[in-house]
């Protein structure tokens, strides 16, 4: 029983150190690349955009919508952008203004990579009324 619970704290400690090293990784490429190669290289070794944010958001100086931006770009899902923006408190707008802003940047990058949510603003032109209550007419009525 002791060598197994000795096995288990040299696992944990050797995640530890290797979630260290990532962090430390991460900084030093913000630093060196910019916010943009950090979040690509971090997604292609597999963090996911809660992860990022949570680091990213520890680094002095780094704006948050400049983040909410690379993660986009870097072709990260919007639901798990959301998702980790408002588990790390980060406003709507400032995610707003960073998809924005990463549409202007990143172009057909990002618009092709995410999936498409439909807004709900103005009537609906899917239902036979046009959104709007009252009768139609359909030609099987004439």
């Amino acid at each position: 029983m002791k060598k197994f619970g000795i096995a288990c704290v040299m696992v944990l400690f050797s995640v530890s150190i290797a979630c260290a090293e990532w962090m430390v990784d991460f900084r030093d490429t913000y630093s060196t690349e910019g916010i943009d190669k950090a979040v690509e290289k971090a997604l292609k070794d597999g963090r996911n955009p809660d992860l990022i944010v949570e680091v990213g958001l520890e680094i002095e100086g780094l704006n948050p919508q400049n983040l909410v931006r690379a993660l986009y770009c870097a072709g990260a899902s919007g639901q798990d952008i959301r998702a980790a923006a408002e588990k790390w408190k980060i406003s709507e707008p400032i995610v707003v203004a960073g998809y924005k802003k990463s549409i202007d940047e990143c172009g057909d990058r990002v618009a092709d990579s995410q999936a498409y949510t439909p807004v709900a603003t103005g009537p609906s032109f899917a239902t036979p009324s046009g959104g709007r209550g009252g009768s139609f007419a359909s030609p099987s009525t004439f």
